[in-house]
């Protein structure tokens, strides 16, 4: 699913004909085409969030970056000589957790951390806050705003 949503076109066809195409691109392997979920993929696409990202004036996908930090800001337990290098990018955190969507405010916690330290970095790198942690919860069709 992760590879889908990296280049999934949010105004493009539907998502049978942009798999086939990703496919054929081989930014897909079949066996990764054959196990999306497609209607998970479709209820996301009538989301709200969806709609909201494709007013959105610029969306930054999978972006890059790199930061070192002292590891005991996530770890109380680190030495403080300890640090730790983030990467990633999340401003919407997509997770293919089967879980009902009364165990999504819960199970959103158990990302709190993560989505605290990438938003903090991100943050920093493109000097500008962040006001806002979503998570998409594609099995149950669900967001948590942290």
């Amino acid at each position: 699913m992760h590879l889908l949503m990296q280049y999934l076109d949010l105004n493009g066809p539907d998502p049978e004909e942009q798999a086939a195409s990703l496919t054929a691109r081989h930014l897909l392997t079949p066996e990764q085409a054959a196990s999306l979920d497609l209607e998970q993929v479709r209820r996301f696409l009538a989301a709200p969030l969806a709609q909201r990202i494709r007013r959105a004036e610029q969306v930054y996908r999978e972006y890059r970056f790199s930061l070192l930090l002292p590891a005991a800001l996530y770890d109380p337990a680190a030495e403080p000589e300890d640090e730790l290098m983030l990467q990633g990018l999340v401003i919407v955190y997509f997770k293919t957790d089967r879980i009902r969507p009364e165990e999504a405010p819960a199970r959103a916690e158990l990302y709190r951390p993560q989505l605290t330290a990438y938003s903090q970095a991100l943050s920093r790198v493109l000097e500008t806050p962040v006001a806002e942690m979503v998570l998409y919860f594609f099995a149950p069709g669900c967001q948590v705003t942290l």
